[in-house]
């Protein structure tokens, strides 16, 4: 009914994309012998061990994606496209349930043991789970062959002090001050949390818009205390608020569409905005006082293919540095530039892939979607006081592949130079992948799963450290 789009979708895969073609065309045909085979009772036993294994090779794919894969693709359309995946893992196995169960009845009712059919679906389980722990392995080797950069990992460079179990996993940091982390929900976006330094105690906040007669799509907190700001580039609208009270007023409507808002001081903002005129995301300024802009400037971001996936990224801004810092997500670059946008500088890490791994098609009705999910490069990113932390997951060259799994890789790198400042290892604690990093008052906090995690960063790191307050 929709083929194109479940092209794209297969195609996204990071089991499958290497086979996607055989793939898009042959699960359709499979699925239709099949149903043929089901129909008819001289071959109706072939049709449901076929039935059987199908379910099980859906089923294995669907686990590896949720707790092995770094990206997980769209979900399936028709019937089960309101399921999230975990409810998808669950249908998928009571139907592989339900078919075994039609396997051993069917062989009961014909007068024959069951011992044998019950044999042929155990062996038949073992092989789908080798072929896609095997298709799992060789998308992995693709994903770390060939990297030839080498890291510098600092000897005890944290202590980890707390954890806090926030028993959601779709929090996120929404900024800090000197004696609070502040937390959004994207799934309250009407309410944001404070949690003390010490991660003692979590504090709900209420937030109310002077008005609104519009559909939210992608809002976001962010808390620049002693205010904060509610936003959602997709109306577009900025309200603002005082950290504490629920009342915040709109300073922005319909001023300028954004993809991502950063305050930098009083009302004014940095933004990722679409040049159309240049065909590409933009690093951009957005005023709201009493003269209120709005700026793009589309040479600052380097166009290679398409100017909208290779250009992707996330915007940073450094106070005590004063400087707004952009970080590729699928290249081994990132912008650094001061408030005005008048210079920049772009520096490299120390992954070796400059050149995105990207694939785009565009849609019969125009929308363009990317071919191929592309390595990632630099995952999560955090700047503080002159040094950026990126969250990196690549393995280097000559790393324990061992150690490397069970961490999350972190590099730093100096903001006012070209300069690698070193690297460390966070423990992973679960499956869960790391939604979230944030530094504040030389403490280090993560976002795993549902947990909270406080670290006491070591002297080694802190040394980096440029000093001062930032400016009013």
């Amino acid at each position: 009914m929709d083929f194109e789009t479940f092209q794209v979708q297969i195609t996204q895969s990071p089991l499958l994309n290497i086979i996607s073609g055989l793939v898009s065309y042959g699960i359709l045909a499979v699925e239709l012998v099949i149903c043929g085979l089901l129909i008819f009772e001289r071959s109706r036993l072939l049709g449901l061990y076929a039935s059987f294994t199908l379910m099980v090779l859906f089923t294995f794919y669907i686990y590896i994606i949720l707790h092995y894969s770094e990206f997980v693709p769209c979900s399936c359309g028709g019937i089960l496209e309101k399921m999230d995946w975990n409810t998808h893992l669950v249908f998928n196995i009571v139907c592989v349930i339900i078919a075994g169960v039609v396997l051993i009845v069917k062989t009961k009712i014909s007068g024959h043991r069951i011992i044998k059919p019950a044999i042929l679906l155990l062996l038949i389980s073992i092989l789908c789970g080798i072929s896609l722990v095997l298709l799992y392995q060789r998308s992995e080797y693709m994903l770390v062959k060939e990297n030839n950069f080498t890291r510098r990992l600092l000897k005890h460079p944290f202590d980890l002090e707390k954890k806090y179990n926030l028993e959601l996993d779709s929090y996120y940091f929404a900024g800090s001050s000197e004696d609070s982390i502040y937390l959004g929900n994207s799934n309250t976006p009407f309410l944001y949390y404070s949690i003390d330094a010490k991660l003692n105690y979590l504090k709900q906040h209420t937030v109310i818009p002077d008005h609104f007669n519009f559909e939210f799509k992608s809002p976001r907190i962010k808390v620049n205390h002693p205010n904060f700001y509610f936003f959602d580039g997709t109306v577009p609208v900025i309200y603002q608020g005082i950290v504490g009270k629920e009342k915040m007023r709109t300073i922005s409507f319909h001023q300028s569409y954004f993809l991502q808002l950063q305050p930098m001081i009083e009302d004014h903002f940095a933004m990722i905005g679409y040049s159309k005129k240049e065909d590409i995301q933009s690093l951009g300024l957005l005023s709201t006082g009493s003269y209120p802009s709005s700026l793009l400037k589309p040479n600052l971001l380097e166009k290679i293919n398409d100017g909208i996936f290779d250009t992707d990224g996330k915007l940073l801004f450094d106070e005590t540095a004063e400087k707004l810092v952009y970080v590729y997500n699928y290249r081994n670059q990132f912008v650094v530039a001061d408030q005005q946008l008048e210079h920049s500088h772009t520096f490299q890490t120390i992954d070796n892939l400059q050149i995105p791994k990207i694939e785009v098609t565009q849609l019969s009705d125009g929308t363009k979607k990317m071919k191929n999910p592309s390595t990632t490069v630099n995952r999560n990113a955090f700047v503080y006081k002159g040094v950026l932390f990126i969250e990196s997951p690549r393995m280097g060259k000559s790393e324990d592949k061992k150690q490397w799994k069970k961490s999350f890789s972190i590099d730093m790198y100096a903001i006012s130079e070209q300069k690698y400042l070193g690297s460390f290892y966070l423990p992973k604690t679960s499956e869960s992948s790391m939604t979230g990093l944030m530094v504040s008052n030389n403490t280090l906090f993560t976002i795993i799963g549902n947990e909270l995690i406080r670290y006491r960063l070591a002297q080694n790191i802190t040394q980096h450290f440029i000093q001062g307050k930032p400016k009013t």
